[in-house]
């Protein structure tokens, strides 16, 4: 009986989704229908321009001067059957004879069936570190799968707007329409040819649509004349600057093809998630502020700001990822060792422990405790303890502890950076260096160590990054039990579902985690044009770094005192912090966080009266967060931010999803209420826990 249910349901489902497509259709007809019907407005070409280019002078100045006074290169305006048209330049070819009617025709068939990009988050399983963002995201994942299986069939596009992505303008016929039925919170335009937007400047009101948004506290943003990746660029930093939470929900309208469109339609789909994860959240934040409290009171030195040791400019470094490269190449690792420096990283201790290997370093970064219970599985700690830790400053004192020496360096972005590099609070800003592109794997924390410690000569083993065969890690690590059987401890099939270029290799399999990596080793060699880094893995191309094989490395054939050179490297890059403990922990003892996190729920607690309204609150979260910026408390800036990426996306897909918009404030409120149960907890932790070190206990699977 309960299978004939289910069938009678999925039946009467299937039915109701079949008359909600019959309605898109009967409602497109109609707007189809009375576009054909109306004329194309007669305009003054000339008026137009002048109120448009005073308008771009006013609002956008930059656009102003670059157009003032150009000149067409390909396509121009020109009259046919007295109608304005552009026209090939070289042939006289008109482009498109129903242009007008045609734009809007194709924008009324986008509102019927928006095209997105959208970015789903993974529910996860109850957190081991009890962690509360776990918790509420999980809950609003719970709410957004219920809504969505509810009104997926008549999304369509909603009256209020977070983020709209046009790829590509034209005449921008379909601008008015847009903004006469929307309301936009954010305008973002792409158009490749200058040549038509020059164009749109007598074809369209622009000054009109300027004024519209600024008098309703929307935004509107301009990338012209750039390729794919100027403009992956240029819109990575406007979500960044105005609200990354975007990125994982956002129209798209791609209002004409063309190899350049394409292109760039195609990386930002293919690359949004660069712009939507990898920033932590409350808890992280939280242990990384407790971490260090404890880390100042060992007096374990941090990173100094202090000119390079001048023999680092030649000496080489062996940064020793724990990808499958590593084995292959562990005859030259070992042959060599004495001529250079060898750095490991992260799980790659063990595998080196069972070659019988002692690294001059060993780089962990990983704030939960679990990273101490990897380290035991080692089972020698004489071992450990004689190998200098290179670490950052949001690692836990339980991992510091197993180690005879160490140096923690600042990693950006972070509360506890954020507060001893603030001068306001009394801190010297140029006393400690700042480690960028320091995640988010372990290879990323040593290149950055390294490079800056003026390291001109590196070289990546086993930082492979990809997997171009059936291994995923050294054979020797934690990964493998002692007969090279997998232990299933990395689920390579569930987490490689990318493909990207090869190193020495076509391509391989990859992680999002390890994308990102690849990408911030590639963007910190930026900043280093002068480093040698040479990639002898056979796993993902990193950019800027040499392909190499052992055969094309040239080494100094001299024997390294490194016992000498580690002294001195610590000595010369340490900065004593015993001072520094006493300032930090007066800053944490006075709780600014309650009072901060009480303006952040007062501004949703209104009710808002339209969608619009919504995404205005949540605006105004973003504003009030960011607005910390620049004072004494700029450490609170992060210990929000990755939350309310996090969950501000979550908000906006439900707020939006239902076609009515009731039906989405209801949505939207149920939502805000979990939102706020997260920031009330959020303050009861911060005054809980805030001294407390993480306690995470290891999987027994991972012994």
């Amino acid at each position: 009986m309960s299978q004939l249910n289910l069938d009678i349901a999925a039946q009467i489902a299937a039915l109701e989704s079949k008359q909600t497509q019959q309605k898109k259709q009967v409602s497109l007809a109609y707007e189809i229908d009375a576009i054909h019907a109306a004329t194309q407005p007669k305009i003054d070409p000339i008026a137009i321009y002048e109120a448009n280019m005073q308008a771009f002078q006013d609002y956008i100045p930059d656009i102003y001067n670059a157009f003032v006074t150009y000149q067409p290169a390909k396509f121009e305006l020109a009259q046919v059957d007295e109608l304005l048209h552009l026209v090939d330049i070289d042939n006289n070819f008109v482009l498109g004879e129903e242009y007008f009617r045609d734009s809007l025709i194709d924008f009324e068939q986008y509102r019927i069936n928006p095209k997105m990009a959208r970015l789903d988050f993974s529910q996860e399983i109850d957190s081991v570190a009890d962690f509360i963002h776990v918790k509420y995201l999980n809950q609003l994942i719970q709410l957004w799968r219920g809504y969505h299986e509810k009104h997926k069939e008549e999304f369509i596009l909603p009256e209020a707007i977070n983020m709209m992505v046009c790829f590509g303008l034209g005449l921008g016929y379909f601008l008015p329409e847009m903004l006469s039925k929307h309301s936009l919170k954010r305008l973002y335009i792409y158009e490749p040819e200058n040549d038509f937007f020059y164009a749109s400047l007598f074809t369209l009101d622009w000054a009109g649509i300027l004024k519209q948004l600024d008098e309703s506290g929307g935004s509107i943003h301009f990338c012209l004349g750039a390729d794919e990746d100027e403009f992956f660029a240029d819109i990575s930093n406007e979500l960044m600057v105005k609200g990354r939470y975007d990125a994982t929900f956002n129209f798209c309208y791609q209002h004409y093809e063309s190899e350049q469109v394409n292109k760039a339609l195609e990386k930002f789909n293919a690359q949004n998630y660069h712009i939507a994860f990898g920033l932590g959240f409350f808890d992280d934040s939280l242990l990384a502020l407790a971490h260090q409290y404890h880390t100042l009171n060992k007096h374990i030195p941090l990173l100094a700001e202090t000119a390079p040791l001048s023999e680092c400019e030649t000496l080489p470094v062996f940064i020793l990822g724990n990808g499958p490269s590593l084995d292959e190449h562990i005859d030259y690792i070992i042959a060599n060792r004495d001529k250079v420096i060898l750095a490991s990283c992260g799980t790659t201790l063990r595998a080196l422990h069972q070659y019988g290997i002692k690294p001059d370093f060993h780089l962990e970064m990983e704030r939960t405790k679990q990273t101490y219970s990897v380290l035991k599985t080692i089972g020698d700690d004489e071992y450990v303890k004689s190998i200098p830790l290179l670490t950052l400053n949001t690692i836990t004192p339980d991992v510091t502890d197993l180690f005879d020496r160490q140096l923690m360096g600042l990693k950006a972005v972070e509360p506890s950076t954020y507060i001893l590099q603030n001068e306001e609070l009394g801190f010297d800003k140029d006393r400690l260096a700042l480690l960028i592109y320091s995640n988010p794997t372990v290879s990323n924390l040593a290149l950055s160590y390294f490079t800056q410690m003026g390291f001109k000569n590196i070289y990546l083993f086993g930082v492979d990054l990809g997997f171009s065969g059936e291994a995923h890690h050294s054979k020797k690590s934690i990964y493998y039990d002692k007969a090279g059987d997998d232990k299933l401890l990395f689920d390579k099939k569930a987490l490689s579902g990318f493909v990207a270029p090869g190193n020495h290799v076509e391509e391989v399999e990859t992680t999002m985690i390890f994308q990102m990596s690849a990408k911030g080793l590639g963007e910190l060699l930026t900043f280093y044009p002068d480093v040698n880094c040479y990639n002898l893995g056979n796993g993902i191309k990193i950019e800027n770094t040499i392909p190499a094989y052992p055969t094309d490395i040239k080494l100094p054939d001299v024997k390294l005192d490194k016992v000498e050179l580690v002294d001195r490297m610590l000595a010369h890059y340490a900065s004593d912090t015993r001072d520094l403990a006493v300032q930090y922990s007066a800053v944490l003892e006075k709780n600014v966080f309650a009072d901060f996190v009480d303006e952040m729920i007062a501004l949703v607690k209104p009710t808002a009266e339209s969608r619009y309204d919504a995404l205005q609150q949540l605006h105004q979260q973003f504003i009030l967060l960011h607005s910390k910026y620049d004072t004494k408390h700029s450490f609170l800036v992060e210990m929000l931010r990755g939350t309310m990426q996090h969950c501000h996306a979550m908000i906006i897909k439900v707020l939006l999803l239902p076609a009515d918009s009731e039906a989405g404030l209801v949505c939207y409120q149920q939502a805000i209420d979990i939102f706020t149960a997260y920031l009330e907890d959020a303050k009861d932790k911060y005054q809980r826990e805030l001294f407390k070190k993480d306690n995470t206990q290891l999987s027994k699977d991972w012994t």
